[in-house]
C-alpha cells in the first residue's frame, strides 16, 4: 500500500474524495429539495 502515495502525488488531499462523496449523496440533497419544495410553493 506505499504505492499509493506515489499514485496520488498529494497524500494530505487523498482523502478528500471519500469525504465528498457521501457528503454530496447524503448531506447536500436535503437542501436541495428544501430549496425546491420552498420554490415550488412561491410560485403557486
Amino acid at each position: 500500500m506505499a504505492d499509493m502515495t506515489q499514485l496520488t502525488g498529494e497524500y494530505s488531499a487523498s482523502w478528500l474524495p471519500w469525504i465528498m462523496i457521501p457528503l454530496v449523496f447524503y448531506i447536500l440533497p436535503f437542501p436541495i429539495f428544501a430549496l425546491v419544495f420552498l420554490w415550488i410553493e412561491k410560485e403557486q
